[in-house]
């Protein structure tokens, strides 16, 4: 039996579909790529990339350290802020040693302030582009803007996928095909999850 949309309903859905589909082109293949390279890390792996270190003088403003004093804090927060984006208010601050850090998209960057003898010892680590590309993917430390945009695509994935399954509905031959489809290989998924997945 042949189901009855509107032709107002289907025309609808298929500008929905179009745009949508245009608007996620370029962010669906991100996905799928980005899917594969996380699903053989070892392809592209940077086992053996080196950190870098580095070690900086502690501005003389900030010497001698008084790490308890809040404006003492505020300078060192500045400086600190405007030489590795890095933020005190996550620093882990003793008497003779305040911590830092920075974990970004495919990057890890600790900053040590030696307050004895005046240094700052900064080590950087860069897993290169497709780790950047993976921790994308994933969201990871990659901020709240981010996770928006995550969940944004995510939305408009679903109403890609509704909006294709509804323009179906009329189709009679069309639609059983795709349902047959998709019962095979959601059940194909399904068996390799119970039978293969340790």
């Amino acid at each position: 039996m042949k189901l009855k949309v509107s032709k107002s309903s289907l025309s609808f859905a298929r500008i929905i579909h179009v745009y949508v589909s245009m608007a996620l082109l370029l962010l669906m293949l991100f996905f799928a790529i980005t899917g594969i390279t996380l699903n053989h890390p070892n392809w592209f792996s940077s086992a053996d990339q080196e950190p870098r270190h580095e070690q900086f003088d502690i501005p003389n403003y900030l010497i001698p350290a008084a790490p308890q004093e809040p404006e003492w804090r505020l300078a060192a927060g500045h400086w600190l802020k405007s030489q590795w984006d890095m933020d005190i208010g996550t620093a882990d601050i003793d008497e003779d040693e305040i911590s830092l850090v920075n974990k970004g998209p495919g990057t890890y960057r600790t900053v040590t302030l030696d307050l004895l003898d005046g240094k700052a010892y900064v080590e950087t680590l860069d897993y290169g582009v497709i780790a950047v590309l993976n921790d994308l993917h994933k969201g990871r430390n990659t901020g709240i803007v981010w996770a928006w945009v995550l969940d944004l695509c995510a939305l408009l994935i679903i109403l890609f996928s509704l909006t294709g399954a509804y323009l179906l509905v009329p189709q009679t031959k069309r639609l059983k095909k795709s349902l047959l489809y998709m019962v095979l290989v959601s059940s194909g998924c399904a068996l390799v999850y119970v039978y293969f997945v340790p």
